[in-house]
């Protein structure tokens, strides 16, 4: 019985080698080492934090001090009621010390509900990577995999942005940013610098960060 399948060209060994190639490679999304540092003198790293943040845990935080920033009128009195501003809009600061104490973070799976959220996609692409394997072609099935993991991180980033996927802020968590002049109420979502640092990368399976 004949197969239908006419080979018209050896290239068994350049699908081979594909292959080969292909199943050495990881897509890998989130926080890399590279671009985990926070502000500094903050004694956690992004990496770290999106860890906490998708899983939930406890954090101890160190005595540390804070700048309060307001707005004084010409008369001397506080402007909006002596509400806290941003530094930039702000011609009256107090410094103060805040004790040690712990929060303790609800589990925000950010990474885990942008990449179901972007699942058929994502899948989309490295089917057509192991397509480009089994062609022979090395070169496009990379360029597939970098394409899942471009969808994949903005799936995560898409997650945060959006912040009705997430627990809710506590009040606590409120009030600390409105003593810091930010007024947003979205879940990991406060300076922006885990939302900018959240990436992907492709790379082989033994390679380390």
């Amino acid at each position: 019985m004949k197969s239908g399948l006419t080979v018209t060209k050896d290239s068994a060994q350049s699908i081979f080698d594909a292959l080969k190639a292909i199943g050495k490679r990881d897509v890998l999304v989130g926080i890399p080492s590279d671009r985990a540092q926070r502000s500094e003198g903050q004694g956690i790293n992004n990496a770290e934090l999106g860890y906490l943040h998708s899983n939930g845990g406890t954090i101890q935080i160190p005595e540390h001090d804070v700048t309060v920033n307001r707005k004084i009128n010409a008369d001397g009195s506080f402007a909006q009621n002596g509400q806290f501003v941003r530094a930039g809009k702000s011609n009256f600061s107090t410094i103060h010390t805040v004790k040690a104490y712990s929060v303790t973070l609800p589990p925000r799976p950010f990474l885990e509900l942008g990449i179901a959220y972007k699942n058929k996609e994502i899948v989309a692409e490295l089917k057509l990577a192991a397509v480009a394997a089994l062609s022979g072609d090395a070169a496009w099935s990379e360029k597939y995999l970098n394409r899942a993991g471009l969808i994949a991180m903005n799936g995560a980033k898409g997650v945060i942005q959006a912040g009705d996927k997430l627990t809710p802020l506590a009040e606590s968590t409120k009030r600390s940013r409105r003593s810091r002049g930010r007024i947003g109420e979205k879940p990991l979502y406060d300076t922006g610098g885990l939302l900018r640092a959240i990436t992907y990368i492709v790379r082989d399976k033994n390679a380390t960060s």
